[in-house]
């Protein structure tokens, strides 16, 4: 049968609107490999039975993380291997040819998707069974045009185990499924009772292990002579902040902040293993690993933005509406805030001209200005995004009635993994979101300036160069 018109749809996205806390990872073809691959492995060492569904890319070259898998016997109870139409892949074909030559019967299913081109950038791993279900997806950014040869590709990645996400996207792969001949009955007849509905007391278990999994990956990746390789050309760090031109000094300042959060996680886990572990010590080191591994993820995320903010590329920056951007982004943090009894509002001319920014650009700033905003504002407190015409610039001004900074620590705040007093609770940030905010801005030759009052809140001004001849239209 032929599939019915469907809209643009991203899973990518929908899993980045549901999760609690919106977060992704801007991360290579090499680290997207070993976070499916750390998932499989404790698939594969607790013997897990699981159902999977995977959509891949040539350029991820993740057979060889699911043939592991694929030759336990007895452990997948069935494979569906999507792909949108007109997009056959031989990867797929193979797989399942290989399986098939093993056991005419073995559980893999192509399963054909209607999907239009945001899907056809995208790649995932949805891991379904009775003892832990995670997701893993990831949309291939796009490159340069003209693509530089030396350009190495990327992903902006979601990985989670929150079941109320994996449901969500389920529920997209399920809407622009083509139905056709080679369809498995029991996905059709019986869907509902292939996503498990409970939790079991060993899953936070398994998450640990795919946790240390990750961590013994990443070790290998950000391996020093690795991270060295992203830094030797010098010419590619002018424009860094000048306590990150000199690679040694990186990798250092790297080493120590990744050094707290790793050793924190390696103690809770030692603990864990007490036989004589207390239900609410068990929750209070569990909690630790949950903030220690997000705080390693802050670190990871900013620090592969600051880098990618550097590289060397040929961009056509195009002039961009603040209304086609802001709006978008403040309605992003608008439950956080109501969340928080925080009030949020944004007030953006219509008469306004472009700025000359990159759109993804100017939304990465305002989402890390955003972001401190909300997290040093208490309950009671505003946040407010204005724009204004200032001579040949438009001011962009991000005001809050938060916590205030001391003005001997104004100075400092752009510095690299520079972090203010920290906030009883609040997850604890990488300190770079203002460096990479600066570095933006100086990029498409824009300035910020702060003032800020301890106690009363802080602003934000920027300064953002019209795009030429916009003014005068």
């Amino acid at each position: 049968m032929n599939p019915s018109p469907t809209p643009d749809l991203s899973l990518y996205q929908i899993a980045l609107d549901n999760l609690t806390t919106p977060q992704s990872l801007k991360i290579s073809p090499a680290l997207l490999k070993s976070l499916v691959g750390a998932t499989l492995d404790v698939m594969v060492e607790e013997k897990i039975p699981a159902t999977l569904w995977v959509k891949f890319l040539p350029i991820t070259n993740w057979q060889s993380e699911l043939q592991g898998y694929l030759q336990q016997v007895g452990l997948l109870q069935a494979m569906y291997l999507c792909h949108c139409i007109g997009d056959e892949s031989a990867e797929v074909a193979t797989i399942i040819g290989e399986a098939r030559e093993v056991d005419e019967s073995y559980p893999l299913f192509p399963i054909p998707l209607a999907a239009g081109s945001q899907l056809r950038r995208e790649l995932f791993l949805l891991v379904l069974s009775d003892q832990f279900s995670s997701l893993i997806v990831a949309s291939q950014l796009p490159q340069t045009e003209p693509a530089d040869p030396g350009q190495s590709q990327s992903f902006q990645v979601v990985c989670t185990f929150e079941r109320r996400v994996i449901q969500r996207v389920l529920e997209g792969i399920t809407s622009i499924i083509a139905v056709a001949d080679s369809t498995p009955d029991e996905l059709l007849e019986r869907w509902g009772s292939r996503f498990p509905l409970h939790w079991v007391a060993d899953e936070r278990d398994l998450l640990t292990q795919v946790l240390v999994k990750q961590l013994q990956r990443i070790e290998e990746i950000l391996h020093p002579s690795t991270v060295s390789q992203l830094v030797t050309d010098k010419t590619t760090l002018t424009s860094l902040p000048e306590d990150l031109r000199n690679k040694d000094e990186l990798l250092k300042q790297v080493a120590q902040e990744l050094k707290t959060p790793l050793t924190n996680m390696k103690t809770a886990l030692s603990l864990l293993d007490s036989p004589q572990i207390k239900p609410t010590q068990r929750q209070r080191y569990m909690q630790l690993l949950n903030t220690e591994c997000d705080r390693q993820n802050s670190l990871i995320a900013g620090l592969l933005d600051l880098v990618q903010v550097d590289q060397p590329q040929n961009l056509l920056i195009t002039p961009v509406e603040l209304a086609d951007i802001i709006p978008g982004v403040v309605s992003t943090y608008q439950p956080l805030a109501q969340e928080k009894g925080i009030q949020i509002g944004y007030t953006i001319p219509s008469d306004l001209p472009p700025v000359s920014c990159l759109e993804a650009w100017l939304r990465q700033i305002t989402i890390n200005l955003l972001h401190n905003s909300l997290k040093f504002t208490s309950t009671g407190g505003q946040v407010r995004v204005l724009a204004s015409l200032q001579g040949e610039c438009i001011q962009l001004t991000f005001t809050d009635t938060g916590m205030g900074i001391a003005e001997s620590e104004i100075p400092k705040i752009f510095d690299s993994f520079y972090r203010g007093r920290p906030i009883p609770g609040a997850e604890m940030g990488a300190g770079l979101g203002l460096t990479i905010v600066q570095q933006l801005l100086l990029r498409c030759g824009g300035s910020i300036s702060v003032s800020s009052k301890v106690g009363k809140g802080s602003t934000f001004k920027l300064l953002l160069p019209i795009a030429p001849g916009s003014k005068e239209s």
